[in-house]
C-alpha cells in the first residue's frame, strides 16, 4: 500500500474539516490495527506534534517504520539532543526517517546537515532529508549539495508547484513523500461556506466536485488517486480521524480505475494566488 499513516491528529486538533478533536487511546489502537491490516508500514510524525511521538512510543509497538521530523533549531549541540529526545519518546533505538521540519533550518544552518548524515553512518536513521514548503527552498538545498535520500513536499490536484522537479528528485534516487493531497479536507467543503480568507477559492472548488460528479466519482477518490497513481512519488502521507476512515481510503485505492479524461480535466485547473495553497497562511 503506498499509503503513510500521518499522525498529527494523534497530538494536536488538526485540519480545516476535522471536527472530532483527537482521538482516543482506543481509537488511536484501532487505526493502528487497521494500518497494520491494510498493509501500511510507515507513520510520518514530528516533535511539533504535540504528544504524538510519546503515543507511538507506547501503542505503536515496533511494528512501523518511522519517520519523524526536527523543529528550528540552531546548532548541531540542540540537533543531537532533540534527535535522541525523539528517539525516547518514540521507544526507539532507530527510525526510518529524520527529516528538518521546514527545510529553511538548513538554509540558514547548513551546518545541521552534516549532523545528520552522522545519525545515518551511527545507523540510528535510514534516510535524511527535509520537509519543503516551496521550490525555492529545494533549488537551494541542491546547490548546497544537500542531497536528500527523503523529501517531504505538498502534492494535490491543485496544488502542482513542485510536479517539476519529481522527475528531478526521483533522478537523485529521492525518496518521495507527499502531504496534504486533501488540502486539509478542503476538497470536502461547501464552496458556498468557505472561511473568508479562502473565498477566492470557491470557483475552482465548484469545479473541481462538479468534474467529480460527472465522472461519478468523489472528490475524495479524485484527490487521493491523483497522487497515488502518480508514477514519481513513493508514499503519500495522509492523516485520518477513525479506522473507519483509513479503510475507506484504502478501498479507495485498491477499486480505483483510471479515468484519463478526468485527469486531464482536473490538471487544466488552476489558482493564480498559490499563496492560497499553503495551510500554513489559513
Amino acid at each position: 500500500m503506498k499509503l503513510t499513516l500521518g499522525t498529527v491528529q494523534f497530538g494536536i486538533q488538526y485540519g480545516i474539516s476535522n471536527t472530532s478533536g483527537i482521538p482516543s487511546d482506543l481509537a488511536l489502537k484501532e487505526i493502528l490495527q487497521e494500518a497494520q491490516v491494510q498493509g501500511i508500514t510507515k507513520l510520518d510524525t514530528a516533535y511539533a506534534y504535540g504528544n504524538a511521538e510519546e503515543r507511538l512510543g507506547f501503542l505503536a509497538e515496533n511494528r512501523f517504520e518511522i519517520i519523524t521530523k526536527f523543529p528550528i533549531l540552531t546548532t548541531s549541540d540542540a540537533l543531537r539532543i532533540s534527535f535522541e529526545d525523539s528517539l525516547s519518546r518514540l521507544q526507539q533505538n532507530s527510525i526510518y526517517g529524520y527529516l528538518a521540519h521546514n527545510a529553511d533550518v538548513l538554509l540558514q544552518n547548513p551546518d545541521l546537515w552534516t549532523v545528520l548524515q552522522e545519525f545515518k553512518a551511527d545507523g540510528k536513521v535510514a534516510k535524511i532529508g527535509y520537509s519543503l514548503y516551496q521550490p525555492e527552498q529545494l533549488e537551494q538545498l541542491l546547490d548546497l549539495q544537500c542531497v536528500p535520500d527523503m523529501v517531504q513536499l505538498p502534492f494535490s490536484i491543485l496544488d502542482r508547484k513542485f510536479q517539476e522537479y519529481l522527475p528531478q528528485l526521483k533522478a537523485l534516487g529521492t525518496e518521495i513523500h507527499v502531504r496534504s493531497v486533501f488540502l486539509q479536507g478542503l476538497y470536502f467543503m461547501n464552496p458556498q461556506s468557505l472561511p473568508e480568507k479562502l473565498r477566492s477559492l470557491s470557483p475552482s472548488l465548484t469545479q473541481l466536485q462538479a468534474l467529480c460528479k460527472e465522472a461519478n466519482c468523489t472528490v475524495g477518490d479524485a484527490a487521493l488517486n491523483y497522487a497515488v497513481t502518480n508514477p514519481y512519488i513513493d508514499e503519500v502521507v495522509i492523516g485520518v480521524e477513525n479506522a473507519s476512515q483509513l479503510r475507506d481510503n484504502c478501498t479507495s485505492i485498491k477499486n480505483w480505475q483510471r479515468v484519463p479524461d478526468l485527469i486531464s480535466a482536473l490538471e487544466a485547473l488552476e489558482i493564480e494566488d498559490k499563496n492560497l495553497l499553503n495551510p500554513a497562511n489559513w
